[in-house]
């Protein structure tokens, strides 16, 4: 018989390519954040090197596409962690 031991699953390696340990890294960025649309969004996962992003309306969304350079540079700056884009997404329930 072989004896198997029970393999360790590392979250932040899965086959979405969702980073948990980023994902809550930006997720406390933002909360702590200045920007005036951060009370409107809910922070999604970061996926490889993009974050998303959800909002509420398609106003929020564009103020979050026109600050999306400044975001990025904020969030590389406060938490050491480069991304390329933020997939700003309306919320499914407000479609």
């Amino acid at each position: 018989m072989f004896k198997r031991e029970p393999e360790k699953i590392n979250p932040n390696k899965n086959s979405f390519g969702i980073n948990f340990q980023n994902s809550e890294k930006v997720k406390n960025f933002l909360v702590k954040s200045h920007y005036k649309w951060v009370n409107s969004v809910v922070p999604g996962p970061v996926m490889g090197d993009t974050f998303v992003l959800f909002v509420d309306n398609s106003r929020v969304k564009r103020l979050v596409e026109l600050e999306e350079q400044n975001v990025l540079i904020n969030i590389e700056k406060n938490t050491k962690i480069k991304l390329r884009k933020i997939d700003v997404q309306i919320s499914n329930i407000k479609q």
